[in-house]
């Protein structure tokens, strides 16, 4: 009775060992972090620089207020730190210190300060008119964002999270207050009420909805294990 046993135990352990060798594929290793986190940031240059030549705005002029220049530089180096700690939390083994998002979340919430602070607000500006310079703004935030939200998706999703949530969150930073300073760049309008209701907002809707997806396709899960 025992030997039967132990012979059937075995028979399931071979054909589970033989099951998993044969979804076995040889795979690219990755590029170091440093490397995809450059091209990444290229990438975001390159939408910069696309942004920048496309409103007629005195960019000199403008990034002479000293509140304006720490303003973007602040949200552009959250921006920076959230995408590389989201290229690190993909890998197993690499641990994202509290402190690290600390950082970027300090940066994002120190350029937040200084927009309120860097402009009177406008109380006498109508409804109808707050909305209408407002949803164009929203709605170029998302896009502007679009591009690089995928490619760092797209990075994060080739390794192996084990925290999706936490990686789709950093991801969702990563492109999307990166897209807050572009629109700083591209929006001609100081009013805090605009940006914060207008740019703010939708980027932190847009890096909730990224923890969400993360949460349910950025966790990695072997295949095997799914089926068993």
């Amino acid at each position: 009775m025992a030997d039967a046993q132990h012979s059937a135990h075995a028979e399931r352990h071979r054909a589970l060992v033989e099951s998993l060798a044969a979804q076995v594929r040889p795979v690219r290793p990755l590029w170091r972090v440093r490397v995809r986190a450059g091209l990444w940031l290229l990438l975001e240059t390159l939408v910069l620089a696309w942004a920048a030549t496309r409103t007629g705005d005195d960019h000199a002029a403008r990034f002479a207020h000293p509140f304006y220049a720490l303003e973007v530089l602040s949200f552009a180096g959250a921006a920076a730190v959230a995408g590389m700690l989201a290229l690190r939390a993909a890998i197993p083994g690499r641990r994202v210190a509290p402190g690290e998002i600390a950082i970027a979340l300090g940066l994002a919430v120190g350029g937040t300060v200084l927009f309120i602070l860097g402009a009177p607000v406008n109380a006498g500006a109508s409804l109808g008119a707050f909305a209408g310079r407002g949803i164009p703004c929203a709605i170029e935030t998302c896009v502007l964002g679009a591009a690089p939200w995928l490619a760092l998706w797209w990075a994060v999703r080739r390794a192996a999270p084990t925290r999706g949530a936490l990686a789709g969150a950093l991801v969702g930073a990563g492109a999307m207050l990166f897209s807050f300073a572009l629109m700083r760049i591209r929006c001609s309008i100081d009013e805090p009420a605009h940006l914060l209701v207008w740019h703010l907002l939708p980027a932190l809707a847009l890096i909730g909805l990224s923890t969400l997806a993360g949460s349910i396709w950025l966790r990695f899960r072997p295949r095997a294990a799914a089926r068993m």
